[in-house]
């Protein structure tokens, strides 16, 4: 890959104040998989497909949303065994949760642990010089709220060029136990470009980068939300993530929000 973009979280994020969620797949009421679906969008234009080899990543984000005041802190655990097969070498195994999620209920507020944990084995079929392309099983198990579980996967093609990097997404998951706030199906389609700054000061280390997100689930009408951002890539371990969230800009009911994002790479794991 172009730029090894090694990086995921530690440190905290208690910044913002209350704030809501954002899923791509699965029109939850409740947040579930919004760190792995910040995560997804990111890896369109920002960082490589997965971890490199031998190294964990932790990611923080800081979510809050201007529509409803809700605030959580998603936060995802990435490693990569070392090796040079498909499963251990060229996989990411990874848990996402909301270590943090505060929102009003009934005139008050309330502040939880994760509704849900969502586990993905990315793996990298493609790693060219240009042109890398992913799959990832995923499945998201809840812990209240709703019963049950989400499983599906996501396809993942990214093609790099020069400072410029172009991604799209196709996934799909399904409900074992559909509800109102949980469809039976979901299926997305995403875009993302990113653009290094040239130079080779401090600009050069600005990543600008856009992404947008058809969406249908059973029983809701299709949406279309876009989120920008930019990443200061401080260190070769440490980077930093500033971006909007326009969640249902057209169907649905549109939510805007903040999200502030740490990556660290924790590095090679003896």
């Amino acid at each position: 890959m172009k730029r090894s973009r090694l990086i995921s979280a530690v440190a905290a994020l208690l910044l913002l104040a209350p704030a809501g969620q954002a899923a791509l797949f699965g029109r939850l009421t409740s947040r579930n998989s919004g760190t792995s679906n910040i995560s997804l969008r990111k890896r369109l234009h920002v960082n490589t497909l997965i971890t490199a080899p031998g190294t964990m990543e932790i990611d923080w984000n800081s979510v809050y949303s201007f529509s409803t005041t809700n605030f959580d802190m998603p936060s995802t655990i990435k490693y990569t065994p070392a090796g040079r097969h498909i499963l251990w070498g060229r996989t990411e195994y990874s848990v996402a949760f909301d270590s943090l999620s505060n929102a009003e209920v009934g005139g008050g507020r309330t502040t939880q642990f994760s509704q849900s944990l969502t586990f993905t084995a990315n793996a990298v079929l493609v790693d060219g010089e240009k042109l890398d392309f992913a799959i990832a099983p995923q499945a998201t198990f809840f812990l209240r709220d709703e019963s049950g579980a989400r499983l599906g996967a996501v396809a993942i093609a990214r093609y790099d060029t020069g400072r410029n990097s172009i991604g799209a997404t196709l996934s799909w998951s399904g409900a074992t136990h559909p509800s109102d706030s949980n469809p039976a199906g979901t299926f997305d389609a995403g875009f993302g470009y990113g653009r290094q700054l040239p130079g080779e000061g401090l600009l050069s280390k600005f990543t600008p980068h856009f992404n947008a997100v058809w969406e249908k689930s059973t029983g809701l009408e299709r949406v279309v939300s876009v989120f920008e951002g930019v990443e200061y890539q401080m260190t070769e371990r440490v980077a930093f993530d500033l971006s909007g969230q326009h969640f249902s800009i057209a169907g649905g009911t549109p939510d805007h929000q903040l999200v502030f994002g740490l990556t660290i790479n924790l590095g090679r794991r003896n």
